[in-house]
């Protein structure tokens, strides 16, 4: 168990269980105006949690899961999240997040943080590491590299 947890422990709601962490975490995103879409690593049936915390007087939550789990959101973009994925929730607002990553074409990034613009129109901005952040990929590939029919 990290060392984040263990200090936000003290103060903090925890439960137990696999389908008791993922209503309890789903009910955390409504209270919080935070669109489901946006963390489904509640919905992923693959995902067994093994523990949900959240301490109320910081707003840091975790999830502890058996293992780690993946949800493609299109043919190129995937999240994957950890065996402990962490952060801290506000209105509207998930951020300093631990054990995700998202992976766009050949891209691979930490995340850092989910922000809700307009809740209703569900427009979402995902913030990255800025030093994690690619140059700009080459605008052609080098002949050696191209795929042929």
């Amino acid at each position: 168990m990290s060392k984040e947890i263990e200090a936000q422990r003290k103060g903090a709601e925890i439960y137990h269980g696999s389908a008791t962490c993922k209503q309890i975490f789903l009910e955390l995103l409504d209270e919080f105006s935070i669109p489901r879409r946006v963390f489904l690593v509640a919905e992923v049936e693959a995902a067994e949690f093994e523990e949900l915390g959240f301490n109320r007087a910081t707003g840091f939550f975790w999830i502890r899961q058996k293992a780690k789990t993946e949800w493609k959101t299109s043919k190129t973009a995937t999240f994957y999240y950890g065996e402990e994925v962490t952060g801290f929730i506000k209105e509207r607002h998930l951020s300093k997040l631990g054990g995700v990553k998202g992976k766009d074409g050949m891209f691979s990034l930490p995340i850092l943080e989910f922000i809700v613009d307009c809740p209703t129109a569900g427009k979402v901005k995902v913030r990255h590491h800025r030093r994690c952040q690619p140059r700009q990929p080459p605008r052609r590939l080098p002949k050696r590299c191209r795929i042929r029919p």
